[in-house]
């Protein structure tokens, strides 16, 4: 118990002594968590329901824009290493705003397609790519890096569950 407890402590004392960018990072972490996964449980139904689809072209329509968020996400990482993390959530930032304001606003198949196959992808596949991961190796130590990482994917989990609490709470309305 007593170890246990010391170790506790010196965690609690060494994520005292962190920078305080690494807060606003695992806030725009979870953030970021939040708005992926709040998108991917009402995308299917919103295509659906407002574009008037059939099921297998809404399959389709996800399916490519999945595919296109892998090349996006593969090209992302580069360009974290190109431009920063700062300038890359920024850009990023910048394009899923467009992708889901077509998204949001439009109301043709167009926007859709532009907002699904073009937008979105470039926008959320970079802010998906491990992209404050690495502000957050670039912000801690060896030694504060398992705890702030472990913070971090339990912000992931608690964006997911709040995501998904609301949702639930909207169908019962």
């Amino acid at each position: 118990m007593g170890k246990a407890y010391q170790r506790m402590r010196q965690s609690i004392e060494d994520f005292g002594n962190l920078p305080s960018q690494l807060l606003v990072v695992l806030t725009l972490e979870f953030l970021n968590s939040f708005r992926a996964l709040g998108f991917r449980f009402v995308i299917y139904n919103y295509v659906v329901n407002e574009f008037h689809v059939t099921d297998t072209q809404a399959g389709t329509f996800l399916g490519m824009k999945g595919l296109l968020d892998c090349a996006f996400g593969l090209a992302g990482s580069i360009l974290v290493d190109l431009m920063g993390v700062r300038r890359t959530s920024l850009v990023s930032l910048s394009i899923a705003i467009v992708g889901r304001s077509l998204l949001a606003f439009g109301r043709s198949k167009p926007m859709l397609y532009a907002s699904l196959f073009i937008f979105s992808p470039a926008g959320d596949a970079l802010l998906g790519a491990g992209l404050y991961r690495v502000a957050l190796k670039k912000l801690t130590t060896p030694k504060t890096r398992p705890l702030v990482f472990s913070l971090a994917y339990a912000l992931n989990n608690l964006s997911g569950a709040i995501v998904d609490l609301i949702i639930d709470g909207m169908r019962k309305q």
